[in-house]
This record gives structure tokens, sequence and C-alpha cells, in this order.
């Protein structure tokens, strides 16, 4: 067992490295994360996430974490406001190297430029109820493991592989039907099939999918919508297709 370390100070060289990884620049440069959450830390836990530091608030019970062998601290509030995204802490976190699940890959999710936090979590919570057991996401996508999109997902992000990579490369390496949602010359949803492997592709909100990517695609699909409403927000529809090609 692991002897915690009180920290009480938000000068602390060690809160301040953890406080860095809010910034989705030093995310990427360390290759860690921060998650809050008794639920999230389980499932990291549960699905071999590599957890390297847990963070209590003074108070919190965490006898169940300390056989872990992990380095802790118990901190106050102060420290804890420091650096939680949250109004409220949870009063437990922790700093997080992603580890991709093993998949096969035959149903694959590809967001083209998707902007909002929001629905990027609960595309990637979607793609994980529905069999899409990786998801790609293009260079210019919102980063998946901000605290926004953590929180949205609810734990979905450990379940599934995700990469970033540049979407027209992503197609062209991928070997099975790809179908990208569009409006022009498109076939409505209802009359197509999927096989595996099998890619789908949805589109940044305001755009939708890049000309460069709609050019390699094997079909454009639509959803049909009798309403008024021109345009769904693009979580509903992927929920929809994803839905409609469930494995």
């Amino acid at each position: 067992m692991v002897e915690a370390k009180h920290i009480t100070s938000k000068d602390n060289p060690r809160i301040k490295e953890m406080k860095k990884l809010q910034s989705k620049k030093y995310r990427r440069k360390l290759d860690q994360f921060l998650i809050e959450g008794e639920h999230l830390i389980e499932e990291a836990i549960a699905h071999g996430q590599k957890i390297h530091t847990l963070v209590f608030l003074e108070g919190y019970d965490h006898g169940k974490y300390d056989d872990l062998g992990l380095e802790t601290f118990v901190v106050n509030d102060s420290v804890m406001k420091t650096l939680s995204s949250l109004e409220t802490p949870p009063g437990i976190m922790a700093v997080v190297s992603y580890v991709a699940p093993e998949t096969e890959g035959r149903r694959v999710l590809l967001l083209d430029g998707i902007q909002d936090p929001g629905n990027l979590g609960t595309l990637l919570r979607t793609a994980d109820a529905f069999g899409f057991g990786r998801v790609i996401l293009s260079r210019d996508t919102v980063d998946a493991f901000s605290d926004k999109v953590l929180r949205s997902a609810q734990g979905s992000t450990f379940h599934i592989d995700i990469t970033a990579m540049d979407a027209t490369e992503a197609v062209q390496h991928f070997d099975g039907t790809v179908l990208a949602t569009d409006l022009e010359g498109a076939i409505p949803l209802d009359e197509v099939q999927g096989e595996d492997p099998l890619m789908i592709i949805l589109g940044n909100e305001g755009r939708g999918v890049s000309d460069a990517v709609l050019a390699q695609v094997d079909r454009k699909i639509k959803i049909d919508m009798p309403g008024a409403s021109e345009s769904l927000n693009v979580a509903i529809a992927g929920g929809i297709i994803m839905h409609h090609f469930k494995a």
C-alpha cells in the first residue's frame, strides 16, 4: 500500500504539473489527461487504462483504492478546485493515459471536424452502445480527452478504440463499405443495408462532411425527415444511423 501524500498548496510542483493537463497542448505532449468522479475512475480501472495518480479531497473515503499501489495525494478544497473543471468537485480525480482496447475494427465511425464537446461525447457513447468499436477523429475534431467530452461519454471512452488521423487517409486505408451523410445525391437511410466491414462518416456541425472526404466514399446517405425541420443535430443523426446499422 502506497502512503498518501498531503498537499495544501496550489503552488506545489506536482499540482502545477497536473493543472497543465487542463490544456490540450499538454495533454498531447504528456499523453495524459484528467478524469473526475468515481464512475469514470472505476471505468478506467476496469478497462485497463493506465492510472498514474489518484487525488482525493480531504475526508474522502479512499480505502478501496489503497491497495492499487498508485501515487496518491490528499488535498484540501482549494487545491481540488484548482485541478477540477467542475464548480463542485466530486472529491476524486485521476491522471490517466489512454490505452485503446482491442477491436476487430469492422464497424468504424469516422468523425470529420466535429467541434462541440457534447456532440463528440454523445457520439462516442452511442458508438459504444451500437457496436461501433473503433472511432476515428479527423485532426480538426475536438479533443476526445477534454473534460467536457469525457463527462459526456460517461466512460465509453475506455470501451472503444479512439484514433486521431487525417480523414481522407482513414477512408483510403479502410477495406470495406464507406457511407457518409450528405443531402446532395444521397440515398435514404431506410434503403441502405450495410455489411461489415462498414465505415460511417459524420461531418462538422455547420459544413457537414468535407468535399475531399465525400469524393472518396462509396455512397452518400440521408435521413428522411417528414417534419418541417431542415436538419438534425449531428449526435442525434449519428444515433439514428448507428442504430440502423447496429451490430
